[in-house]
């Protein structure tokens, strides 16, 4: 990226916009059809569950929107504040599966769900 304007509209059109395409949450599934055992290989899964409960994929894409905005909107601002101490923030995604809590690095069983069952209809 060139600017600071180009990454926001490199974030916008391709992370935060990028679950509006026809085949977004399709491609997710297969995906995880093929490599359940992959980080997030949970979600394929979970979707399918969704659209089965009747929620519409334009529903479901819009849910997924939402919340890679707020993920990009909130790890934008704790770039800022609290910032990074030595300001080396090149290469960070990398080292992000890495921090899972779980130490699953996202995993399949790694989410501590605590709003209901993944698998409650």
């Amino acid at each position: 990226m060139s600017t600071r304007e180009d990454l926001l509209r490199h974030l916008w059109s391709q992370v935060i916009n990028g679950y509006l395409t026809e085949d977004a949450l399709d491609n997710i599934v297969a995906y995880n059809k093929q490599h359940p055992d992959d980080p997030f290989g949970d979600t394929g899964p979970a979707l399918e569950r969704i659209l089965a409960s009747g929620a519409s994929k334009a529903d479901v894409a819009l849910v997924m929107r939402s919340a890679a905005y707020e993920a990009v909107f909130s790890t934008l601002y704790a770039l800022d504040d609290p910032g990074v101490d030595d300001d080396n923030v090149f290469m960070l995604h990398e080292e992000l599966l890495a921090v899972d809590p779980s130490g699953m690095e996202g995993r399949p069983g790694s989410a501590a769900i605590t709003i209901g069952s993944a698998s409650e209809s």
